[in-house]
Parts: structure tokens; C-alpha cells; sequence
């Protein structure tokens, strides 16, 4: 069998560049820019005592905070603020809810607003919640059961309606599961969630997967405008590495938000400082106060209006911090107060600027009679609430154009990024939709003030200025050489941005003899979905990168824009590039974990190809040389996308099917060249894995067998001769290991049982490799009694032994079998986890995800670890193969996101493996000779029986030599 070294050199360079967008997603990632939220009072958590009959929930508590003088109301219970509940998430903690707290306790201290908030906190203990799904069910009747106490706490007078819930990761989808454990009426109508993932990052159990599917269902059909509930969510953006933008996007919620594209914020935050970043903190905070009906004091009952302020913080803040202030009044006077001074633009750009302040109103007036379709204004240190008008100018007073009254357009504007520690407003304004509207002139009004300000105007035709960014593979395209003279606005659309693994980076380069140190600001924007990123320009960072979270639907016309706004005084060089390292990162991040299936669906084809050898031909090779011939990545794939499209339309009409993991409606990149991608690092990744495993046994087999003799040793009195014992008993036999795995699986955890054997069947394999070593040097020895025999018997001629190099059927067809109880074992590790996290409560895990595998494994290896596996030459070994193909397959159409069902069907092949090797040789119909006898030790027995008779004849050669030198 010819082993095909080419290909597997082609697979290394796509491990080398799936391992490059590994190491690119771990390292690189933009500066952290978040402030740390500090506590000027020394904070508490105060417990509060739960009902009589919850004590099911030993393990959970509630927790009020408190911190400096209020820590004695507090403690006896006496609120009369605004309730809300926080609920950590994977491994959280009610310590987490420090900043939130501590900031709204001192905005309303401090602030002279008549409202506080009560901040209570659940404690989860700190679970794997988002690794197992066996604690969300009851975490979430816990937090029911938390939400009634805490309605109770408050007295008639201030007792509140309402509940807000701020659920961070996983607490967030325990907040949407209230609704669903309380029939949609658990006191909750505010839900704002932080790096929530209301899809699942990682299916590793079915418990994940079912609790997920029912909230989501359930929100499918609640009506949050009839139940008078908001739900908001907020990513972290890309420096989250555990929970993926796109998965925090939901059409549960009122909108989705990332962290970068926040008024205020313009920043991307991980999974953990999304919790105290204090950018994000004073945002959530103002939109928490701004919230409150201050005639009741409590949370206000108009959902609309809870919406429209999270929308203005959250997405449209223009200008003030309060919602309420920052309302535009439809028109104002502009010649009030008096003594303004009126400046009229000339030309198609101007720049503005006043050092010193302005002691005097100033009105710079824009002439809509004018070619030009689209203004462009940036305001520096412009602290104006209403800032930008349109008017119709009916006459020139003394020679000079003045507006009486204005329409308010400032709601146009958004705050900006700073630079140069100077805030900043920008807005585009249509112009052709003002004329349209009989108006004639645009006016930007500066109110007196004695900082610096400055206004940037620049006139210009929309189609001009807006470039369509385009590249060639992956070389950087120069769309504009040199930008306009005095041009401060340009936009770049890229309409061939749809797909998660589209990654650009875009390069503005200011033209020699430009002296400012950041020279503008890009943003990107994602019309259908609030994501992207804003980044300052400078020399030493003139670049943004950008990839895509949520890919574009086919009803979506839009396109995603590069949005520059750039210092009048330069000219820039604008060039686009297709980034190959940003797309392989985003591959990683969204297709990633569906390696393992990548390598499960390997490992099958691969046993399905020694399975059909094994029955033909009494040989098992090594699974490096069937790998290239079994395992090739164009029938698999292709086969795998077009059993799922059929399997796809049968669930229309068999409902019970389950969803299939390859969606065909996707396309051709996401369903062939991804996959295909994919299984060529998968390929790779096997062969690594299978020759490490070789490798390790060779390299490190005594060290292993140490460690495990220390470890016996310590659990045997210390006895060095008993723990030996110990060691061979289980070696010759591996039934006792079988019923400790079993017991392990009833009493402690399915995990934990797989955990085990993989350890002992790592031992199998070393005894292996040590008969295989232990033959070929056995040869030597036997060569040396022949020559002594011919030597003693010269009449007698007997034939000279012949080099064989043992069998490697056994160590080939275990070596397959290990790689696949190891993928089992990586699988059900959060399960392990989880059950040493909770020993201390029970020390069984309920409910087990994997109970049953590990049971129907164990059970098989009791017979697969007999000396006589595996038997060649049975009945229906191409049936097996088959069948284990169809496996292969079945794990790349169901188990490439639902992980948790890759152990089934691996748990399936030792099951048809087991059944194949113990129960065909009884219908074979042949002797034990050549079915009953194992293929890879028929050798090793042979040299065993020829030692047993050889050995005595030495004994007897030496003692008639012995005899005849006394003699003598």
C-alpha cells in the first residue's frame, strides 16, 4: 500500500494557515481604551434571607450592595429605590456588579436627581453555565423565585411594579428564560443584556442545546410591544474572544448595539471589562436615569419612550448626557440674543477656528444655491445643544444675510471620537432635500464661549466624493491617489462585503508636507446591523481593519462604508486591500470548533478503511497510510452537502428529524470552500495527532508507565511489589478496568469514566509497542540457538530463521481506536468540569450528557482489549466499513456546531466494532485457527512456543559441556 506523501505536504500548508488565523485571533486585537470603574467607597454585599421553601438552592444565594453610609439601610432591609437585578454569566460572580452599582449610587447621591437605584445580585456559583446545560433550568426558578423576594422587600408606598434585570453572558439568557418559566409575566419589562450569546458559542451537551431552543422558541412568539417588555442587547465587538459579535445580535431585541459603535465608548471590549469599562458604565447608567418616571419614581411605563432613550445613548446621541435635555425644539430664533455676528461662506470649503473662544454669538451661513448636493460639517469643542439650521434668508440686512428663525437640524449630528483631547461633531446634511423644501440657506451657530472651536465645512457632489473600493486578490488597490485640495469628507462603499470571512484593511496616507499628528478619523459602518469601528488617524496608525460579524441577507441593498473625515490642510492617498490573514481569522472564529468534527469524520473513514482490509485481506495498516487514501476531502464534502440537502427537505416531511448543521441555502464559499478548507487542516491535524500518539508511546512509554506505578503505588500501601501486581492484573484483564469505568459512569461522571480509559487504553497501546520491540529483538537470540544447534547436530540440517518484522495490526488498529476515544474524552471535558466544581454538593453529576456513552464504551472495551482483537478475516468486514463511512458522515452533517452529538455516533462505531469482532466468528464457519486467532499476534505466539522448546535443548547443550571439561 503505497502512502501518498504529496498530499499530506499539501494538507501541512493549510494546517500552517489555519494555525496562522489561530494565532492572529489569540494576539492581535485592538488597544484597550477602557477605563477602570473605581469605588470611592468600600463596597458590600449584603445576603438576603430567601423564603422557607427554597432550599433546593443551597448552592445559589441573593446578595443586596451597599457601600459607605447607606451599608446600615442596607442591612435592615429598607429600600425605596428602583430595583435591578443583576445576573452573572459563565463563571460570574454577584461581586461583578460593583461598578454598575457603585456609579448609580453616586450619580444619584451627587447628581441632585430625586432617584436611586437598589442593586441585588444572584449568586450562581459560579457555574459553567455556558459549558452545561443541566444548571439553567434551575438557575433560572431560582432567579423567579429571587425576583418575587425582592418585589416583597419593598414597602406599599414604594412598591414597584416592575423589576430591571442587566444579565451579563449567560445571565442574560437566564433573564430571557424567566419569561418562559412565569408564562411571559415574571415582573420584568427592561432587559438589557452584556455579551450575551443568544445562539450558542459552543454546543458541548444537549441540556445547552434543548434550553436554548426553548427560550428562543418562546421569544419567537412573544410580543414584547403587548407585554410592554424591552429587551436590549449590547457585544463587546471583536476584543470579546469568547462570544462572537453576531451571536449578541437578536430580533429579540428592541435593537443590538456593539460596544465600538456607542456614542461615548467607540471602543471594543472583552467578555469580562465589559463590566466595569467605565465609558460603557456612565452610558448604561445616564440611560438607566433618563428612564425613570420621576412623578412615581420608578421605572417608566411607556415602552416607546424606554426604547427612544437607549436608542439616543446607545446609538443617535448628538450632543447633551440626558436624554430629556437633549429633546430639539423645531424651530428657534436666531437673532436672540442680540449682537450676533453673521459670516457667509465662500467657496465649496471653509475652515473656522478661534483659539481664544468667541465673546459673541457666531452664525456661519451656507448658501444652498450651489451645484453641490451634500454638506459635510465637523464642529470642535462645539458644546451647543442646537447647532445646525436651515432657514429661508428673505433679504440682506445692512449688506449682510441674516436667518430670524431656524429649523432645527441638530438631531442630524453625533458626537465624535476626541482628537487632540478636544471633543468633536460631525453631520452630512442633504442638500437637495432642503431645496426641495424652499429653504435657502444652512447656518451653524457657535454660542459665546472662551474655549478653542472650530468649524470644518466642506460643499461637494455626493457621487464624487463617494469611491467604490474594489481590490485584486489580495494586492493593495489605490481607489483615490490623491484626495481633492481642502476635501475634509470622503466615503468608500464596498459592495462586495457580504460574507463573515471578507476582511479589508484600509489605508489613508497623508501626502508629503502634512504637520498634524492625527490627521482624521474612519468609521466603518454595517447597515444592517449596528457594528463596526471607529479608529483616529495618525502617522503611526493610518490604517482600520475591518471584517464582518453578520453576513448580508439577500433582501439587503445596502452596502458597508468606509466613512473618512480628514483634516482639510492635507492631501491623502486612499488605497484598499483584501486582507488573507484577517479572512483565515475569521474563518477561525465563525468555523473553528467544526474542526473537531473535521477530524471525527477522518478518524471514521479511516477505521471504515482498515475495517474492509482487515475482512480481505488479514491486514490492518497504520492510519497514516490510509489516511490519504480514505479520508480525501472532495468526496466527503460533496457527499456530506448532498445526503444534508436531502435530509433538509425530509424533515418537512418528518418533523422528528433534526436540523441539519449544513445549511444548503448558504453559499458556494460557505458550503464548499470553507468545508473544504476546513477538512484538508482536519486531514493534517489527524496525521499530527496519530504520529504524536505514536511518538509519545515510543518516546515517553517508560515515563508513562512510572507515573502510573507511582499513582498505584500511592493507593497501595506503598508497596512497590503490589502496585506491579496491580499493573499486570489489569493488563491481562481489561474486563476489571471495563467495570471501574462503569462504576466511575454511575457513581462520579460519564466524563470522568472516558477520562479513565482513555488513560488505559494510552497504557494498551505502550504494552503493544513493548511485545512489538521484544519480538525483534527476540530474533537474535533464536538465530543463536540455530547456530549452536547446526553446530551440535552437523548431520541434521534444519532450516536457517528467517527476519519477519512482526505484525503491526494491533498497535494500527488500537492507535485508530485511541484517536477516537480521545475525541470523546476533548468533548466531555466541560462535563468533567462541571462535576469536580459541584463535588462538594453532589458527588454524582446530574443530570450526565454522556452517561450513556461512556457506559456502552466501556462495556465494548472489555472485549476490545482482549489479546485476541482484532481478528482478521471475518464475514461482513466491507459491510462494517460501509457503515462506518456512513458514520463519517453523519458526523459532518449533524455534528459540525452540535458537537454534543459527535460522541453518539463514535459511541455507535465501538458498538458496531465490538459487536463485529465478538459475535461474526460465530458465524463465520471456519476454525478458531484462522478467525478465533488474533492477525496481529499470530507471529508473537508462534516465537513464544518456539522458545518453549528451544530453551530446554540450550539447558542440555551446556550441561553435556559441562560434563565433558570435568572429564578432561
Amino acid at each position: 500500500m503505497k502512502f501518498q506523501l504529496g498530499f499530506v505536504c499539501v494538507s501541512f500548508l493549510f494546517l500552517l494557515l489555519f494555525l496562522a488565523g489561530v494565532f492572529n485571533f489569540l494576539t492581535t486585537s485592538e488597544p484597550h481604551r477602557c477605563n477602570m470603574t473605581f469605588m470611592y467607597e468600600y463596597p458590600q454585599l449584603v445576603r438576603v434571607a430567601l423564603p422557607p421553601g427554597t432550599n433546593n438552592y443551597k448552592k445559589y444565594g441573593l446578595y443586596v450592595y451597599g457601600e459607605g453610609r447607606i451599608i446600615h439601610k442596607v442591612r435592615e432591609m429598607k429600600f425605596d429605590g428602583v430595583p435591578i437585578l443583576f445576573i452573572p454569566g459563565n463563571r460570574g460572580s454577584p461581586k461583578q456588579v460593583r461598578s454598575l452599582a457603585s456609579v448609580s449610587l453616586s450619580k444619584g447621591r451627587y447628581s441632585g436627581i430625586p432617584v436611586h437605584f437598589d442593586y441585588f445580585a444572584v449568586d450562581l456559583s459560579e457555574d459553567f453555565s455556558a459549558l452545561y446545560g443541566g444548571f439553567l433550568k434551575e438557575q433560572t426558578q431560582f432567579v423567579n423565585v429571587c425576583i418575587q423576594k425582592i418585589l416583597s422587600l419593598y414597602r406599599t408606598d414604594y412598591k414597584p411594579k416592575s423589576i430591571i434585570v442587566i444579565g451579563h453572558s449567560m445571565g442574560g439568557m437566564i433573564a430571557k428564560g424567566l419569561f418562559l418559566e412565569s408564562n411571559g409575566n415574571p415582573g420584568v419589562e427592561l432587559i438589557i443584556t452584556l455579551a450575551t450569546p443568544h445562539q450558542p458559542a459552543l454546543l458541548t451537551d444537549s441540556l445547552l442545546s434543548s434550553y436554548y431552543t426553548s427560550v428562543n422558541n418562546f421569544w419567537d412568539k412573544f410580543n414584547t410591544t403587548e407585554n410592554n417588555v424591552n429587551l436590549i442587547s449590547i457585544g463587546g465587538g471583536p476584543r470579546d474572544k469568547l462570544v462572537r459579535s453576531d451571536l449578541t445580535i437578536t430580533e429579540h431585541a428592541d435593537f443590538s448595539v456593539m460596544t465600538p459603535m456607542i456614542p461615548g465608548v467607540w471602543t471594543s471590549v472583552d467578555h469580562l471589562s465589559i463590566l466595569w469599562c467605565n465609558q460603557l458604565v456612565l452610558v448604561i447608567v445616564r440611560a438607566l436615569f433618563d428612564s425613570v418616571d420621576l412623578n412615581n419614581k420608578q421605572l417608566s411605563t411607556d415602552r416607546n419612550l424606554r426604547k427612544n432613550i437607549f436608542s439616543y445613548h446607545l446609538l443617535n446621541r448628538g450632543g447633551g448626557k440626558s436624554f430629556h435635555s437633549s429633546q430639539y425644539p423645531e424651530e428657534l430664533s436666531l437673532v436672540s440674543p442680540p449682537g450676533g455676528r453673521w459670516i457667509e461662506m465662500v467657496g465649496n470649503s471653509m475652515v473656522w477656528k478661534k483659539n481664544k473662544g468667541v465673546d459673541h454669538a457666531t452664525h456661519i451661513i451656507i448658501s444652498l444655491a450651489t451645484p453641490f448636493d451634500t454638506l459635510a460639517v465637523e464642529a470642535v469643542n462645539q458644546k451647543t445643544r442646537d447647532w445646525i439650521f436651515a432657514c429661508a434668508v428673505p433679504s440682506a440686512v445692512d449688506g449682510v444675510k441674516i436667518c430670524k428663525k431656524g429649523i432645527n437640524l441638530s438631531s442630524k449630528g453625533k458626537i465624535s471620537p476626541p482628537r487632540d483631547k478636544l471633543k468633536r461633531k460631525s453631520a452630512t446634511i442633504c442638500l437637495s432635500q432642503l431645496r426641495r423644501q424652499d429653504f435657502t440657506h444652512v447656518v451653524i451657530r457657535t454660542l459665546p464661549t472662551w474655549e478653542k472651536v472650530a468649524i470644518y465645512l466642506d460643499l461637494f457632489k455626493k457621487r464624487d466624493r463617494s469611491v467604490m473600493g474594489t481590490t485584486f486578490l489580495n494586492f493593495r488597490n489605490v481607489i483615490i491617489p490623491e484626495t481633492e485640495n481642502n476635501a475634509s469628507y470622503y466615503s468608500v462603499k464596498l459592495p462586495d462585503m457580504s460574507r463573515f470571512w471578507h476582511g479589508y484593511r484600509l489605508f489613508v496616507e497623508p501626502m508629503k508636507g502634512c504637520s498634524s499628528s492625527t490627521f482624521g478619523r474612519a468609521t466603518i459602518q454595517v447597515p444592517w446591523s449596528h457594528e463596526g469601528s471607529t479608529k483616529v488617524l495618525s502617522e503611526s496608525s493610518n490604517s482600520i481593519e475591518f471584517t464582518l460579524q453578520t453576513a448580508k441577507t439577500a433582501t439587503e441593498n445596502s452596502s458597508v462604508s468606509a466613512n473618512l473625515f480628514l483634516d482639510p490642510q492635507c492631501n491623502y492617498k486612499i488605497s484598499l486591500e483584501k486582507s488573507l490573514l484577517l479572512s483565515l481569522t475569521s474563518v477561525v472564529i465563525h468555523s473553528g470548533p467544526s474542526i473537531i468534527a473535521h477530524v471525527a469524520c477522518c478518524l471514521l473513514f479511516c477505521i471504515g478503511y482498515q475495517a474492509k482490509c482487515l475482512g480481505a485481506e488479514n491486514d490492518c495498516p497504520l492510519i497514516q497510510v490510509v489516511l490519504p487514501l480514505a479520508a480525501k476531502p472532495y468526496f466527503i464534502i460533496q457527499a456530506s452537502a448532498l445526503f444534508a440537502s436531502i435530509l433538509q427537505s425530509l424533515t418537512k416531511v418528518f418533523p422528528l428529524l433534526p436540523d441539519t448543521d449544513i445549511k444548503i441555502q448558504a453559499g458556494f464559499v460557505e458550503l464548499i470552500v470553507v468545508p473544504f478548507f476546513l477538512h484538508l487542516t482536519a486531514f493534517c491535524l489527524t496525521f499530527v495527532m496519530a504520529t504524536s500518539v505514536i511518538v509519545t508511546v515510543v518516546v515517553q512509554g517508560q515515563a508513562f508507565n512510572g507515573l502510573f506505578l507511582r499513582f498505584l503505588k500511592r493507593y497501595s500501601l506503598g508497596i512497590n511489589w503490589l502496585s506491579e501486581f496491580i499493573l499486570n492484573g489489569v493488563s491481562k484483564v481489561p474486563i476489571v478496568v471495563s467495570a471501574f469505568m462503569v462504576t466511575v459512569a454511575f457513581s462520579a461522571s460519564g466524563g470522568l469514566a472516558l477520562c479513565i480509559g482513555l488513560f488505559f487504553y494510552i497504557f494498551k497501546l505502550i504494552s503493544l509497542y513493548e511485545d512489538f520491540w521484544e519480538e525483534i529483538v527476540y530474533w537474535p537470540l533464536r538465530y543463536l540457538k540455530w547456530r549452536i544447534r547446526q553446530m551440535r547436530n552437523n548431520d541434521r540440517a534444519e532450516a536457517r530463521p528467517e527476519f519477519e518484522i512482526p505484525s503491526l495490526n494491533e498497535i494500527s488498529f488500537h492507535l485508530s481506536l485511541t484517536l477516537l476515544w480521545l475525541i470523546n474524552t476533548l468533548i466531555s471535558i466541560p462535563s468533567i468540569l462541571v462535576w469536580a466544581k459541584n463535588y462538594k454538593y453532589n458527588n454524582h453529576l446530574e443530570p450526565d450528557p454522556y452517561f450513556y456513552c461512556a457506559v456502552v464504551m466501556s462495556l465494548c472495551v472489555g472485549y476490545l482489549w482482549q489479546s485476541e482483537v482484532p481478528k482478521g478475516g471475518l464475514k461482513w468486514g466491507r459491510q462494517l466499513g460501509y457503515a462506518l463511512i456512513g458514520l463519517g458522515l453523519m458526523v459532518m452533517i449533524y455534528g459540525q456546531t452540535s458537537l454534543y452529538r459527535i460522541p453518539y455516533f463514535l459511541c455507535t462505531a465501538f458498538l458496531l466494532i465490538t459487536i463485529h469482532q465478538a459475535v461474526v466468528p460465530f458465524f463465520s464457519g471456519e476454525d478458531g485457527d484462522s478467525t478465533g486467532q488474533a492477525v496481529g499476534s499470530e507471529t508473537l505466539q508462534e516465537g513464544d512456543n518456539e522458545q518453549e522448546e528451544e530453551v530446554p535443548l540450550l539447558n542440555n547443550i551446556d550441561k553435556e559441556t559441562s560434563e565433558e571439561v570435568e572429564k578432561k
